[in-house]
């Protein structure tokens, strides 16, 4: 039984990540049900993370705390992150 093209092509991708990360991954991902990583389990994690960077912002917090820069960065939907820059300048009744 041969599989249905995905309606959304995919290219090919070849990477190399670090040790831990991949060992950390791969158990988040493992399937006790299947004893294995299920097919397409790793292409629609890491898809899935891609789409939450591009869809999301992100805000330093370290005007707000006097702290060092990046060392504090929140991240999330671009409009919560708008609301709470403006909470954090005092704009917000």
């Amino acid at each position: 039984m041969s599989r249905r093209p995905n309606v959304v092509p995919s290219q090919l991708l070849n990477l190399s990540i670090p040790l831990d990360v991949h060992s950390k991954m791969t158990i988040h991902l493992y399937s006790d049900l299947e004893q294995r990583v299920p097919y397409g389990a790793y292409a629609a994690f890491l898809s899935e993370r891609v789409r939450e960077f591009f869809s999301s912002a992100r805000l330093d917090l370290a005007p707000f705390i006097n702290g060092d820069p990046g060392a504090f960065i929140v991240t999330g939907p671009p409009e919560a992150i708008a609301v709470l820059e403006k909470a954090l300048k005092g704009e917000l009744p």
